[in-house]
């Protein structure tokens, strides 16, 4: 079940990026979509959890584990990584586009998940790096590079964008772990998901403001009732963060990401095929890329039973 809601998630983070991208396309400047989506979907979450009295308990136990000190500071602060994950794709994907971008994010992302589970940092505990682990990773990636092949030609290789990527892709795993560990202690995922999204809307608040400092335009926020589905991408956050705090203790870090990449890769696929764009569609290279992706980790799954049944 933890497996298939991980593969489901992904699907949601390609409808997320599509709702994304129209709004930005909307705005105009890409820090004030992500703003905006990540205040609405925070606003969202505000009516939930002080809605709902099983979220509003797990929201004060959170606050009791702070005060108490069974909970640090730090394990909070996991929504930092999304708003630098929001900004720097607004702001990056234009200078080295979105092929480069994708699998640079991917790599940093899939490197650091062993790690996270090395180390056993998210709550499920230690995961050691094995054989199986770094090849299944390894072919995932050749999976996500054959699908976005086809936009290379778009693609432009600059030192600093790369660092910063790679940076935000690595940090993305350590933001899940910390909200995992934040979801033990709420044991509701609505309420772990309100303090993500609040540290999120206070890093890309911050960043909004030095972008309008140093001279950009704020854009045109859309307000005609035709349009306002383009902030659902903060509610699709939501549902994210939410359902990955929940899973990720029994899944471990790496499986997630490699799982919730298969995920994004099929949902990228039906989202190409119902509403396809000028600029994207379904070709061969993304039929390829899913294939290799799903033959990855289904074979790692394959040869994980058949070690566990030795056992």
């Amino acid at each position: 079940m933890f497996s298939l809601l991980a593969f489901l998630i992904g699907g949601v983070v390609s409808l997320q990026s599509r709702v994304a991208s129209e709004l930005t396309h909307h705005v105009h400047n890409g820090i004030t979509a992500g703003t905006a989506s990540n205040l609405f979907g925070w606003l969202v979450l505000w009516v939930l959890v002080f809605g709902i009295k099983r979220e509003r308990t797990g929201f004060f136990q959170v606050l009791s584990a702070l005060r108490s000190g069974r909970l640090k500071i730090w394990e909070v602060i996991g929504g930092i990584g999304g708003g630098l994950f929001i900004s720097v794709q607004s702001t990056q994907v234009p200078v080295i586009g979105v092929a480069l971008f994708s699998i640079t994010y991917i790599a940093g992302q899939t490197i650091c998940s062993m790690i996270v589970d090395e180390f056993g940092i998210a709550p499920g505990g230690k995961k050691p790096i094995t054989f199986l682990r770094v090849i299944t990773s390894l072919i995932t990636l050749v999976g996500v590079f054959v699908a976005v092949f086809p936009n290379f030609s778009h693609s432009t290789f600059k030192l600093l964008p790369f660092i910063l990527v790679a940076f935000v892709g690595g940090v993305t795993p350590f933001q899940q772990a910390l909200n995992a560990r934040v979801n033990v202690v709420s044991t509701r995922p609505l309420a772990t998901a309100w303090f993500n999204f609040a540290c999120g809307s206070a890093m890309i608040l911050t960043i909004l403001a030095i972008d309008l400092l140093t001279g950009h335009e704020f854009g045109s926020l859309p307000t005609a009732p035709s349009q306002l589905w383009m902030y659902s991408g903060g509610p699709l956050g939501v549902i994210f963060i939410a359902t990955t705090a929940y899973i990720l203790k029994h899944l471990g870090v790496l499986k997630w990401g490699l799982l919730g990449v298969a995920g994004q890769l099929l949902g990228a696929l039906l989202i190409d095929w119902i509403a396809p764009t000028q600029q994207n569609g379904i070709n061969n290279y993304l039929l390829a890329g899913s294939a290799i992706t799903f033959v990855a980790i289904a074979g790692a799954r394959y040869f994980e039973s058949r070690a566990l049944k030795k056992i």
